[in-house]
């Protein structure tokens, strides 16, 4: 089983975590520990972020997106196995900022 980014990363904005009241739930909580990176708001490097756009130099440098990523993820094919739907919209993302650049 695959670790969420809230384990990898130890935010603490997941439910119940030591960040959640200071900074809210993590908005990857609980469906998107694996692709946290298409989703707008999330807290890393200790700061909440913003969108893929404004954020995507600091996911090419987290531990997570590197792990997940679906083009060049070193567990991509677990992620696909263990997470279908998580994997299939984290896929459909990507294909979405393609068609609109």
């Amino acid at each position: 089983m695959l670790s969420n980014c809230w384990e990898i990363r130890k935010c603490g904005r997941e439910k119940g975590g030591i960040n959640e009241k200071k900074f809210g739930p993590c908005p990857a909580y609980p469906n998107n520990g694996h692709s946290c990176f298409i989703i707008a708001g999330t807290y890393c490097f200790g700061e909440v972020q913003g969108t893929f756009a404004q954020k995507e130099g600091t996911c090419l440098i987290c531990e997570v997106y590197k792990l997940y990523s679906p083009f060049f993820g070193e567990k991509k094919e677990q992620f696909k196995e263990e997470y279908p739907e998580e994997y299939e919209n984290c896929l459909n993302f990507f294909k979405n900022i393609k068609r609109s650049a």
